[in-house]
């Protein structure tokens, strides 16, 4: 780094004062995911993730491309957009971009792989809106792939999204048990851990919260159904895609942790997350859905 020259009190202190402001701009965008009533008016007109096999292959290892779009009806004041990539129902990747007064986002990622594999992306597009009389209202949508790698010495290297032969049929519903059969496990383990009482909660993966966006939670409209998603989802941003906060009080990366277990109180009031870390410890992250 270059030394300062002395150039002056007043020039130092603006600069300082630059760079300063700078700073808290970049926090407050990087901790931009924050739930605001709904915006009836804007719409996620395009939301989008796809991942798609590369036929090369580099030194036993695959390259699976990870595309995310999305779209409002409007330019909005802050787009942003994270995805999370799981494999075997293990988070192996985040991606995440934002973009102010603008109504468009685009990323592109590769992940290298080995190992015949499921591979889930769940995405998470967010628009937050400003208005002349100083409110702030959002709107959101969720989309996902999925894709099943076969990479076996037995056969060509192959992808598939949907079943369309036998051998694709078999590798599915290997692929399928192990990754549900290990997610049992972590989410069982947690349960027990924390002595949730399980009558008083209606249990989703991730995944499944994705599946159930346009029909609605289970038992709630599809209104109450995007407020606790978008609570939900200012919950994962803060406490899982920044970092897991362990009970030792250190944050940890949450790669390597588990494909998220959601337990929506049946009164509505609150939201647990259940999760497994790269170490093993099971984590539970809480989320109030009381309406203001």
């Amino acid at each position: 780094m270059k030394k300062l020259k002395i150039i002056g009190i007043g020039l130092i202190l603006s600069l300082l004062t630059y760079s300063l402001l700078s700073i808290a701009f970049s926090n407050k965008v990087v901790e931009s995911i924050i739930f605001f009533p709904i915006d009836p008016t804007v719409e996620m007109k395009i939301a989008k993730t796809d991942l798609v096999l590369l036929n090369d292959k580099d030194k036993e290892k695959y390259i699976v491309n990870w595309e995310v779009q999305s779209q409002t009806s409007d330019s909005v004041y802050l787009r942003q957009d994270i995805s999370l990539l799981f494999e075997d129902g293990r988070l192996k990747a985040i991606l995440s971009d934002w973009k102010g007064n603008s109504s468009e986002l685009t990323q592109y990622a590769t992940y290298s792989g080995k190992d015949s594999s499921r591979f889930l992306a769940l995405t998470f597009h967010h628009g937050e809106i400003h208005h002349s009389d100083e409110t702030i209202t959002s709107t959101h949508k969720m989309s996902k792939d999925h894709l099943y790698i076969i990479d076996s010495s037995f056969s060509t290297l192959q992808s598939f999204k949907e079943v369309k032969s036998e051998e694709q049929k078999e590798w599915k519903e290997i692929l399928d048990k192990v990754t549900t059969k290990q997610l049992e496990y972590y989410w069982e383990k947690a349960i027990d851990f924390f002595d949730i009482p399980v009558h008083n909660y209606d249990f989703y993966s991730l995944e499944e919260i994705i599946d159930s966006q346009e029909s609605g939670l289970l038992g709630i409209d599809k209104v109450r159904s995007k407020i606790i998603i978008g609570k939900l989802w200012e919950s994962l941003y803060k406490e899982y895609f920044l970092g897991i906060k362990t009970t030792a009080g250190t944050t940890i990366p949450p790669i390597d942790s588990s494909l998220p277990l959601i337990l929506i109180a049946k009164d509505y009031s609150h939201l647990f997350i259940l999760i497994e870390t790269r170490e093993g410890e099971s984590i539970k992250l809480s989320q109030n859905l009381a309406v203001d």
